[in-house]
């Protein structure tokens, strides 16, 4: 997998987007909002809704749709229990819980969350309730040397520190535990206070949150065109990033950055139906709701050439759209042991960098291999398109939240005050993306308009979409 060396940060409406590249070619795309019904990794004062004991496992309201669901493994971290425990010793019905989210919702599985509170700064991890240490992604004697600096610096207080660690001075470390144990004095007053389920905001910026998970490195330049990230993201570079020499490129604010700075245009190409394979050939993705197919086309290229070039782009394609599950993929046929052995060799370098957890198992005969990719939120596609709203066919058509952010992202650079819209979109933004839409809907003038199509919008000054 290609190191990261650009992030392009877009404000979205719903908070922060964030494009990494490896020069040209866009690697991976992160998502974090301050408003809408993302789970991972954020916060929630819950209210324990029902105890199944069979299942070993709550249910829980935290202020969405469904109901959040907390293993029996997860629940005895706020109680300060280590051993395992049936759930019923460990959570009571109507107890509130500070819970953070593990896994987002799928299909008619509810999210899943944990009491195993874990607040990450740029160079460590603290969790509140104790327990730890341990180190991110560094092996051997730098993961060795991260976990001794750890118990010297934080012994027994649930201090882990990151790979980024070892590129600053214990005072910015102490410093950065110091700010997380304010952020965590700040979500349990939240929590103290508010009155029903629902996420807890803390201090925690969208901006710092994506920063925090998109640190590399390799990780050579940030560009934001956004004014208001671009202050916040100075502020960052200037205090606790400092000792990483990060350049900040400002670019157009008037224009999206991804339109710019060509991403928008690398994502249309990474959502086709066809991908090229660089030195020829293709792959043909098909997600499907039970797994993930993809076809290897080498182009007339040698086999092992033309798959030992399809692992890098299938490694890149799935991280990129966020696919998970079961991923099969149709290799061109292989004839000896020895060449379907380098191309397994070639998957596990090309997976390496994956941030999810990756298992590959050995080609069958016929030229097979079967992929496990955890889950780990909404695919790139279930978050930017949605079948066709018009015919219902197999087609796709961008989703309602793409057609959102597109909308919020105009009214912001524009300044526009009158709106025509879409049926479909207006109760889009008046529903799951109303937190979003609030901060606009005093100043703009809004008129549904039924001979616009599914999701379609027109601004004052004529900028139809």
């Amino acid at each position: 997998m290609a190191e990261v060396t650009r992030l392009v940060v877009e404000a979205t409406g719903f908070g922060v987007r964030g494009a990494l590249l490896d020069g040209e070619r866009l690697v991976e795309i992160q998502d974090v909002d301050a408003a809408g019904e993302q789970v991972g990794d954020a916060f929630f004062l819950a209210r324990v809704s029902a105890v199944d004991r069979k299942l070993n496992a709550a249910f829980l309201d935290i202020g969405l749709d469904r109901p959040a669901l907390l293993t029996a493994k997860d629940a005895r971290f706020a109680k300060g229990v280590v051993e395992r425990q049936p759930i019923a010793k460990l959570v009571r019905e109507g107890e509130r819980l500070i819970v953070q989210g593990l896994r987002e919702a799928v299909e008619d599985k509810g999210a899943r969350v944990t009491t195993d509170l874990r607040l990450m700064g740029f160079h460590l991890l603290w969790r509140p309730h104790g327990i730890g240490p341990e180190t991110g992604p560094a092996r051997g004697a730098e993961r060795e040397a991260l976990r001794l600096r750890g118990e010297t610096l934080f012994p027994g207080r649930g201090v882990s520190l990151r790979r980024h660690a070892a590129r600053v001075e214990d005072a910015v470390l102490r410093a950065e535990l110091a700010r997380l144990e304010a952020r965590w004095h700040s979500l349990q007053a939240e929590a103290a206070e508010k009155k029903k389920p629902g996420r807890l905001a803390g201090d925690d910026h969208p901006l710092e949150a994506l920063l925090r998970n998109a640190l590399a490195p390799s990780l050579r330049t940030i560009e934001i065109a956004d004014a208001e990230l671009l202050a916040r993201a100075r502020s960052l570079l200037e205090g606790p990033l400092a000792a990483h020499e990060l350049a900040l490129v400002r670019l157009d604010p008037t224009r999206s950055a991804f339109e710019q700075s060509g991403v928008a245009a690398e994502l249309e190409r990474a959502l086709e139906r066809e991908i090229p394979i660089p030195g020829g050939g293709r792959l043909i993705v098909e997600p499907t709701s039970a797994f993930v197919a993809i076809d290897v086309d080498g182009g007339g290229r040698a086999p092992l050439d033309a798959d030992v070039a399809a692992a890098q782009e299938i490694a890149r394609i799935l991280r990129l759209r966020n696919l998970g599950g079961t991923i099969l993929v149709d290799f061109v046929d292989l004839e000896s042991r020895h060449e379907r052995q380098r191309l397994e060799q070639a998957l596990a370098r090309a997976f390496r960098e994956d941030p999810a957890p990756v298992q590959i198992h050995p080609m069958t005969a016929t030229g097979l291999v079967e992929i496990g990719r955890a889950r780990r939120g909404r695919s790139l596609d279930q978050l930017l398109t949605r079948p066709c709203p018009c015919c219902g066919g197999t087609g796709r058509a961008p989703s309602l939240r793409a057609r959102a952010e597109e909308l919020l992202g105009l009214l912001h650079r524009t300044g526009a005050r009158r709106l025509r819209i879409a049926a479909d979109l207006a109760r889009y933004l008046d529903g799951e993306a109303r937190s979003a839409w609030a901060p606009l809907s005093a100043r703009v003038e809004r008129a549904v308009d039924p001979t616009l199509g599914p999701g379609g919008f027109v601004l004052d000054d004529g900028d139809g979409r």
